[in-house]
């Protein structure tokens, strides 16, 4: 029979495991009364209490397998939606809880095609990996017996009681694990550092225990990153106490973090395009200020394209920066530029999620960007938005922003254009192949909707500027990746 707390995690199930993949965020039904926490015991008997009904003094390691389905983070195609889950054909885990360390093997299948990915953590990881091992309901209480002095205190969750236990990891990240009435550990939570969320709560949450030779062992696993899913698992093996070889895989030792490499390159009068690494900027000079389109990945980014615009564009005041969507490897440096004073410029759907993230408020305990590290001149957070159309313009320059409509790669996604330089600037839904890349098998719906916004728009573009790949492309370029003749004009009649 279900224990209280797995009968309300049953709807949650049941919506987010068949491989169909069904809404994953279903309500579980809150309970009639909520049930106020018993009054919480020591923390030593509570965890006591949960080690020996689990079987953890005798488990050194332990392997597990299923399937399901899970999901990246920071890739889905509006701020409110979930992260876009993929069919999980298999899962296979092993720990050794003496490091602890762990190996992962996922075989993923997406558009009839499978791919593999392979994670392993050591006790040398850095914590935005190591977390991971940390989440293990079996790690956990280990740790906490290991630590000696875990706090504890009473919780309600979903009107259900809980007594919570909490040490420090490294005497820095703190790990708090929810214990229900039968002792079986229900949720692990911590938090790891995101460039764009902050301090970014990630969570496993535990239910249908059963016993395998002494060990009571979760066989149903969600885990969530940043309030929404990432991995929906159901175990078919488990195996206690199996015969594990964890090893540190070839070139696991990643080199030091090299120096942020900025190039710019002048496309016209007024308008640069700042290259260097996996993404790209552009920098667009109007009479009196500059706009900038695009702060992608991180802070360093961020820091290092603002030096270089110092250098090799002008020092008038960056007034704009422009953001053509909210995947987080395209905004996580955009708070370096809320610090720097610039308004951000974004689509309509995004501004909510950035007046939170945003935020000089925003916590951003474990790593502190310098919007969160300036204390004496906060900057105020300044968002305008466009909904289908916004024009910046002055006696210089005119640049036009306007949503691509019916993307389906985002919903909110913006293109720039410069219509005096037929320039337009564009990310994700056209990349350029590399100059020896074999010849595209098929064409990508982004592309092929970015050529019918640009046609019903009566868009005149000679040049593309795409913020990946490896440079400027022309309207021929594009409408060839569109499978495409292309025009003499776009502009229409």
């Amino acid at each position: 029979m279900l224990t209280k707390h797995m009968a309300v995690l049953a709807v949650v199930v049941s919506a987010a495991l068949p491989l169909a993949m069904r809404a994953q965020d279903a309500k579980p039904a809150a309970a009639a009364q909520p049930t106020q926490p018993a009054a919480p015991k020591d923390a030593k008997t509570v965890l006591a209490g949960a080690v020996k009904a689990m079987g953890v003094d005798s488990l050194k390691t332990i392997q597990y397998s299923g399937s399901g389905s899970n999901a990246g983070i920071g890739q889905n195609r509006s701020p409110d939606a979930d992260w876009p889950l993929v069919r999980v054909k298999s899962y296979v885990r092993e720990i050794d809880f003496a490091g602890p360390s762990s190996r992962t093997q996922i075989v993923r299948f997406q558009n009839e095609t499978e791919t593999t990915q392979d994670q392993v953590i050591l006790p040398a990881s850095p914590w935005g990996t190591q977390y991971d091992v940390w989440l293990s309901p079996f790690a956990f209480l280990k740790g906490a017996m290991a630590a000696g002095n875990a706090t504890l205190e009473s919780k309600n969750l979903m009107g259900l009681p809980y007594s919570v236990l909490t040490f420090m990891v490294q005497n820095k990240y703190k790990v708090s694990g929810y214990i229900d009435d039968k002792s079986m550990v229900y949720k692990v939570e911590t938090w790891v550092d995101n460039s764009v969320m902050g301090d970014m709560l990630v969570e496993a949450i535990y239910a249908d225990y059963k016993d395998y030779t002494g060990v009571k062992v979760p066989t149903t696993i969600i885990n969530r990153q940043g309030g929404r899913n990432t991995l929906l698992l159901v175990l078919d093996e488990v195996k206690p106490n199996a015969t594990v070889n964890i090893q540190a895989p070839q070139q696991a030792q990643a080199p030091a973090a090299a120096t942020v490499m900025v190039q710019t390159q002048k496309i016209a009068n007024g308008v640069y395009y700042l290259m260097g690494g996996t993404h790209h900027s552009v920098v667009v000079e109007f009479a009196d200020h500059l706009a900038v389109i695009e702060a992608p990945q991180n802070e360093a980014r961020s820091l290092a394209v603002i030096k270089e615009i110092r250098k090799s564009v002008s020092k008038k005041p960056i007034r704009y920066i422009i953001n053509t969507h909210h995947h987080f490897d395209h905004s996580g440096g955009l708070r370096t530029y809320v610090e720097a004073g610039a308004t951000v410029i974004t689509q309509d759907i995004n501004k909510a999620f950035y007046e939170k993230v945003l935020s000089p408020a925003a916590p951003r305990t474990l790593n502190p960007d310098s919007l969160a590290l300036e204390k004496k001149n906060v900057p105020t957070l300044k968002i305008e938005t466009v909904t289908d159309k916004k024009v910046l313009m002055d006696k210089a320059r005119t640049l036009e922003l306007h949503l691509i409509k019916d993307s389906p790669h985002n919903d909110g996604i913006l293109m720039a254009y410069l219509p005096a330089e037929k320039i337009l600037v564009e990310a994700d839904v056209y990349t350029p192949p590399a100059a020896n890349a074999p010849p595209a098998t098929s064409v990508s719906p982004s592309t092929t909707n970015l050529v019918a916004n640009i046609e019903r728009l009566k868009l005149d573009v000679e040049k593309i500027l795409p913020l990946h790949g490896p440079g400027v492309a022309t309207r021929a370029d594009l409408y060839k990746a569109a499978g495409k003749a292309a025009p003499a004009s776009t502009a229409g009649n």
